[in-house]
């Protein structure tokens, strides 16, 4: 930070003025990025939630569905003849 001296009066009072209007900007800017990145953060919590229900729900539709898993992969089961 680099300190100027201006003087005294109203140019001095006006260069004080214009300090604190940017030091106040600094700040709300400082605290809008601080809560835009929770925000982004909490989304992200939330899309990877969203991602392993969708993973345990398909896993349980191939299961229900005759698939089992093998190396690796799904496999349609082998249909057992049993008459």
């Amino acid at each position: 930070m680099v300190r100027e001296y201006i003087g005294g009066g109203v140019l001095g009072w006006l260069a004080a003025q214009l300090d604190e209007i940017e030091r106040r900007q600094r700040e709300e800017e400082t605290v809008y990025w601080r809560e835009e990145r929770e925000r982004l953060e909490q989304n992200a919590a939330f899309v990877g939630e969203l991602e392993e229900a969708a993973e345990i729900l398909s896993q349980a539709h191939l299961i229900t569905a005759g698939f089992h898993k093998r190396r690796g992969e799904w496999r349609r089961r082998a249909r057992e003849s049993g008459a």
